[in-house]
């Protein structure tokens, strides 16, 4: 990005969003409910910095902001960052100066506005407001002081410093605001360095107190990979600096010292290996690897003390998936865990010099659990993985631990195929019936399937390699935006809910949010289109407007007298379908159907001689049609629910719920009426009821009128 202020995707301004100047700050301003206001929590001050009624737009950092006109934005714009705690630095270009109101009385003289001990200092085009000096000459001379940094090279510094977050936006910016909001989110719960924590750590969620939780450490290291490496070293070396005497840790520690009872999920040697992997510095396993060997051995026999070889998770508190812990009870997705966690530690002992004897012992233990895992746990009559009971025999209760073995990079091909073809048919995760329950529409709610669980199915599809990582991958990325589209609704009406701060993430949330967006461009950048390419490179090098223009005018002055000779006969092809469609709109069916059977390869005459044929009770000629333009059209809907209703009409219905499912999963949100029709008979093919009544009318709806 050229500048991160203008670049960034742009976001609603919404009360509530924090701006803090780095990890030591822990005093943070915040948005408030008018647009373009601004105080400190718990003020009796606003700086007002641009009028409320005002159209513009804005960019909302974890450390500033960026507010700027709709018309010529950047010559009209204001934009700001925290320099230092209480202290925020601004330019205005082209628009008035920000105004300080207050309760109590306030000085103004010479450029120098003074309330509540906060002072707005204005010099030029640049503005300083500095909270909670004790005196108004401390503030003033803080002030002075930051207006001799250069505002430009403060621009350049954090336009570099998120120049990793800028790789992952997408050529759709529908996509961007959750991932740019995903990135600031983690960066404002960054804090220094405590008495008991030892380095730099993320504020957890769930916690009244300042809390960090090594249960969401993996989390946090996957997603600091992708924004900032030296992050996400610094987090796991933080938590490896928690280790107790014994070898195990805790599973959160607080800011003062207290740390909790009970041992966290067995991710501590994987988050590591994440973070070593970006620098591969021998000095720095040299250092850890020893206390990492002395974790996993720790680990085994917490998890394993009656020495049985059957992994069981020792409290309520511990277990990883909630409401299934009783004495005795063994569930495969510990196993599994364990499994990995050996795994991590073989794979750094084998970049290390010193540690042959050691790993020996560690892939013996690998192999006991491999084998508990796919003789005690596996189930054959079900074909899947079960929980147990230590005495001997299966319990039927799927949940996401059956789910978990796809995890483990070695698990068996068959038993592989079995859990993905079963994902596949059900789309949705062992435990959950219904099908949309593991959905992201409602990102924060955890009620169904908590995001760490959402995680970790992005963890084991992308292990497995198979298409079925981008179907969740696709779906996730939908439910983000439909979560960021309904903030930005919630921000322009001036709704807020449970009094959550604006666009509220979980950090293991946010790292969904970038670690899906990750292997999205990761996955489009393999095959992408020529114009997915161009535009792609014109994302990525930033060319300026004025360039940009200059080029596509001459690339259409080419194109121009390129199809000089082309266009007529793509003219009257296009024109005739769309006669076509506008006949089928007012009921002219049969001169509708004369002009598509003329044009067999067009996507949309093709969609439209479906529909025709199914009105004349034709579905097997109308399946093939749905299916040759949904191959054109594959964001489609029309097309989606179309083939959906063939497939069951023509009794192939575990094939239509597949596309019902699909058509809920992708379209739901934003066609409520059609989706309503889609569960129903979503509910109809389940039962093998062919003919949903009145089925017809599908074809009375809008958005069946058209691709």
């Amino acid at each position: 990005m050229q500048n991160v202020f203008i670049d960034y995707p742009e976001v609603p301004w919404k009360e509530g969003w924090r701006l803090f100047s780095g990890p030591e700050d822990t005093a943070p301003l915040a948005t408030g409910s008018v647009s373009g206001a601004l105080t400190a929590l718990g003020a009796a001050w606003t700086l007002q910095l641009i009028a409320p009624e005002a159209p513009c737009k804005t960019r909302l950092f974890s450390n500033g902001f960026s507010i700027n006109a709709r018309k010529n934005p950047e010559q009209c714009r204001i934009d700001a960052l925290m320099s230092e705690s209480g202290v925020l630095y601004g330019r205005v270009i082209g628009l008035p100066m920000p105004q300080l109101t207050a309760e109590a009385d306030i000085r103004e003289e010479n450029g120098l506005v003074w309330a509540n001990r906060t002072l707005l200092l204005l010099n030029g085009n640049r503005f300083v407001l500095v909270c909670n000096a004790a005196t108004q000459e401390q503030a003033l001379a803080k002030a002075e002081s930051v207006l001799k940094e250069n505002f430009e090279t403060l621009v350049q510094s954090e336009t570099a410093r998120r120049e990793l977050i800028g790789n992952l936006f997408s050529i759709n910016p529908r996509h961007n605001a959750p991932v740019a909001l995903a990135a600031e989110s983690l960066s404002a719960r960054l804090r220094e360095s405590t008495g008991a924590l030892h380095g730099l750590w993320s504020i957890a969620e769930g916690f009244s107190g300042n809390i960090f939780s090594l249960n969401e450490l993996y989390p946090l290291v996957r997603a600091w990979n992708l924004i900032d490496p030296s992050v996400a070293l610094k987090l796991a070396q933080t938590a490896l600096s928690l280790q107790q005497t014994s070898g195990g840790f805790p599973s959160w520690a607080n800011a003062d010292g207290l740390v909790s009872p009970v041992a966290p999920w067995p991710f501590i040697a994987q988050a590591f290996e994440l973070a070593w992997q970006n620098g591969r510095d021998p000095a720095l396993l040299k250092k850890h690897l020893p206390a990492l060997r002395k974790y996993v051995q720790w680990a085994l026999r917490h998890f394993d003390p009656h020495h049985d070889r059957i992994p069981a998770w020792q409290s309520e508190q511990e277990i990883f998936v909630p409401q299934h812990f009783e004495r005795g009870k063994a569930t495969p997705e510990l196993t599994v865990l364990l499994i990995a966690e050996i795994e991590a530690v073989l794979r750094l002992c084998e970049a290390s010099e010193h540690a042959e004897p050691v790993a020996a012992s560690l892939s013996e233990e690998r192999d006991q659990l491999v084998r508990t895992l796919n003789t005690i746990f596996w189930n054959p009559a079900a074909k899947a993985f079960s929980n147990v009971w230590k005495v001997g025999h299966y319990i039927h209760e799927p949940t996401f631990g059956s789910f978990m073995p796809l995890f483990w990079r070695g698990i068996d091909p068959e038993k592989q195929t079995v859990l993905l073809e079963r994902f596949e048919e059900t789309h949705g995760f062992p435990g959950h019936t219904e099908s949309n329950t593991w959905k992201q529409e409602v990102i924060d709610d955890t009620a169904h399937l908590p995001a760490i669980h959402q995680f970790m199915a992005l963890e084991a599809l992308r292990n497995t390699g198979g298409d079925l990582l981008m179907l969740f991958v696709r779906r996730a990325r939908e439910g983000f935006a439909v979560w960021f589209e309904r903030e930005s609704i919630e921000a322009a009406r001036g709704d807020h809910a449970n009094n959550l701060p604006a666009y509220a993430l979980g950090p293991v949330t946010a790292a969904l949010v970038l670690t899906a967006q990750a292997e999205f461009e990761r996955e489009t950048a393999r095959t992408p289109s020529a114009a997915r390419q161009f535009l792609r490179w014109v994302h990525r090098w930033r060319i300026s407007k004025t360039d940009l223009r200059i080029a596509l005018t001459v690339l259409l002055a080419i194109l121009i007298v390129h199809l000089a000779y082309t266009i007529p006969h793509n003219r009257d092809a296009k024109t005739r379908v769309a006669e076509a469609a506008m006949a089928y709109q007012h009921g002219h069916y049969a001169e509708a159907l004369r002009i598509c059977r003329r044009y067999p390869n067009n996507a949309l005459a093709q969609f439209l001689q479906a529909n025709l044929l199914m009105r004349a009770d034709r579905p097997v000629q109308a399946e093939e049609l749905y299916r040759k333009a949904l191959i054109q059209e594959t964001e489609s809907p029309s097309a989606l629910f179309g083939l959906a209703l063939a497939l069951q009409l023509n009794g192939d219905f575990s094939q239509a719920e597949k596309r019902y499912t699909d058509f809920l999963d992708i379209h739901e949100a934003r066609y409520p009426e059609a989706a309503q029709l889609a569960d129903e008979f979503l509910r109809l093919s389940r039962e093998k009821f062919r003919r949903p009544p009145d089925w017809k009318r599908v074809y009375g709806l809008p958005m069946m009128n058209d691709l």
